[in-house]
This record gives structure tokens, sequence and C-alpha cells, in this order.
């Protein structure tokens, strides 16, 4: 459920499960039964206990929030474009995007479907000098990082990200097939290539009862204080 054992990768041999959990190999064997029956793995004679490669692991995003997380865990995802144009960004893009005063920005809207249902509403700022090498007809077959990075060969280095708690509005409740007032989680992120110049604003919307963050912490003691830090 970890992913650490990705479809298709190889399992350790009931000798190495019974000695790692310190249980009987009667143990191991029940407990690698349940997970064949259910389809999350295959044995082979001779050969050894693999990883099903149809699997599907119930896990959730990364901390990132990317798209590209749920594509790499194997989800189907589909895309939805909105419309496309070029305007005047409100200032907080506009200075995210470092653009000049009343400089445009090339403004993108889709909804993301996750399994054949609305997972996220999003919208993706670029600067002009990015904006107009970007194939538009490109834009619903992959992420747009993805067309940055490979298309544009744009070497995506840090971001800066913050999540929110929002609410839905009338015109993206319709657009997500949900009821005006319903929870939210806004993830706001701004993408910086090696020269720390940005290159993407984007503010996702996310359905609440779709999307939520799992972090691992650890516990780190400084003298009398202390504090948790992610994994």
């Amino acid at each position: 459920m970890s992913g650490d054992f990705r479809p298709g990768g190889l399992l350790p041999s009931e000798e190495a499960l019974t000695k790692e959990y310190e249980v009987s190999r009667i143990t191991v064997r029940r407990a690698l039964a349940i997970m064949t029956e259910e389809g999350l793995i295959v044995r082979k004679r001779g050969k050894g206990t693999f990883v099903s490669k149809n699997a599907r692991i119930p896990t959730s995003p990364r901390l990132s929030g990317s798209i590209e997380d749920l594509i790499y865990m194997g989800i189907q995802t589909d895309v939805k474009v909105i419309g496309s144009c070029w305007m005047k960004p409100n200032s907080a893009v506009s200075e995210a995007l470092q653009l000049d005063e009343g400089e445009e920005a090339l403004r993108l809207e889709k909804i993301r479907l996750v399994e054949n249902s609305p997972f996220s509403h999003v919208l993706n700022y670029l600067p002009p000098s990015i904006g107009r090498k970007v194939h538009l007809d490109k834009i619903a077959e992959k992420p747009l990082l993805m067309i940055l990075e490979d298309d544009l060969r744009i070497k995506v280095s840090e971001a800066i990200q913050t999540v929110e708690a929002d609410v839905a509005d009338a015109e993206v409740a319709g657009l997500l097939e949900i009821r005006v007032g319903e929870p939210l989680l806004r993830l706001e992120r701004i993408v910086f290539d090696v020269k720390k110049k940005p290159v993407e604003y984007v503010s996702v919307l996310y359905r609440a009862d779709r999307y939520f963050f799992t972090v691992n912490l650890t516990r780190k003691k400084v003298g009398d204080s202390g504090g948790w830090e992610p994994i």
C-alpha cells in the first residue's frame, strides 16, 4: 500500500518475510493467499511472488499535489479544456509571474477527471514568453508541466506551494458536479526554472471528498523542545 513495491515488482521470499515480521510461515502464506485472492499479487512457481500489474492500490497523491502523482500511480485521468485566452491577471498572479504593469498572461482553464468523474478545476497562467510557444492542441493530451519540460525544454527546478480550504461557488460547483458551498481544497503553486525565473502559476480546486494529503512525519527533538518534520 505504501508503494515500495510497484506493479510487476518482486516481493521478498516467504523465509525473508517470516524473519522480517517475526511470524510463522503459516501466517505469511495465509497473508499472501489473501493478497492473491484480492488480485494484489501473482505467485509464479519457481520464480517468486510479484505485485500484480493490474493491482489498483488504494493510496493518496503525494505531498506535491500534482496530477503527475495520479498518473504515476496508474490512475486513469482525462482532461476537459474549458477555454484559453490572453488576459491581464490579478495582482497576485502578475506579481508571482513577475509581469510588467498591464502585461498579459495566457490563461488556461480545465477540468480534470479521474476515472470518468470530475476531480479538480485547474487554472494555469503562463508568462508571454512561454505562453506563445505552447501548442494548445496538446493541453488535453498531458499535464502542462510535462509540456513545459518535454516540449519546450524548460528545466523546472522548484516551486512555492500553498494549500488552504475553500468552498464551491455556483460556476465551479456546476463544473465539478457538486453543490454550491461544498468544501474544496485549494492548491496554488508558483513554478520556477533553474534560473529562479517563474514559468507557471497554477491554481487548482480539488473536490474535498476525493482528494487529501497524507504526510509521513518524524519527531525531532532539540533540547527540551521538539517538532515534526516530513520524511
